[in-house]
């Protein structure tokens, strides 16, 4: 059986991946070289001062301090989301099924835990999560499934009875490392790459998700 359901946040729940995008090639841009999509799609899912670290290294500007790097980046994708993202289709309905099923819900995501805490606010689907967990918390971000298993080990559920919705390769990875069951929801650019064929179920949204997959997914072993 699934005792608690645990979603990413960027790409997933709200539509702010290609802002992460702007808000990097905006300051990326200004201190060096802006990135490309190549670039992008390899740093998917990945803690961003990891990202900030990454693309120093490739391309280093003067006077580089990590901190600053990341609060310009983060301020920009605050404004850019609030300002141009919305919450992606099924969110609220998916939400309110595993609520009817009282399971429990977490969130598990990469960026920043004031982000998250600002965005889902903004959004108001806080109140929806009985657990927010960052990987800038974590000794390494995704595809390693420390934020998985931390999430985990705080609701007092077993990594194995754990199903992940995740929308990026690192996340299905880090999910499936974890050893819980995964829902990937690639964006439909990605959709038809068969490295996704790792996840346990794919879809093109969570509009598309029923309660024959929930039922189908809580069967497996």
């Amino acid at each position: 059986m699934i005792e608690a359901v645990i979603f990413d946040m960027d790409g997933l729940l709200v539509d702010s991946e290609p802002w992460w995008r702007v808000a990097e090639t905006n300051v990326f841009g200004k201190l060096s070289v802006a990135p490309n999509e190549s670039d992008f799609e390899r740093m998917m899912g990945a803690r961003i001062q990891e990202v900030i670290q990454q693309w120093y290294e490739r391309h280093p500007w003067p006077n580089f301090v990590v901190e600053d790097t990341q609060t310009q980046i983060i301020l920009e994708v605050e404004r850019l989301v609030i300002e141009h993202a919305g919450l992606m289709a099924g969110v609220k309905n998916t939400l309110d099924f595993f609520k009817q099923q009282n399971i429990p819900v977490a969130l598990a995501s990469s960026s920043p835990l004031h982000l998250i805490r600002n965005l889902m606010q903004h959004y108001e689907i806080y109140d929806s999560f009985q657990l927010i967990c960052s990987a800038e918390h974590e000794p390494y971000g995704k595809p390693h499934p420390a934020v998985f298993l931390t999430t985990a080990k705080h609701l007092r559920v077993d990594p194995t009875k754990c199903l992940v919705f995740e929308d990026s390769f690192n996340g299905v990875l880090a999910a499936k490392a974890a050893r819980m069951k995964c829902v990937a929801i690639p964006a439909a650019a990605h959709y038809t790459q068969e490295r996704f064929c790792i996840a346990d179920l794919k879809l093109n949204s969570l509009e598309a998700f029923t309660p024959m997959h929930w039922q189908e997914l809580c069967a497996l072993h």
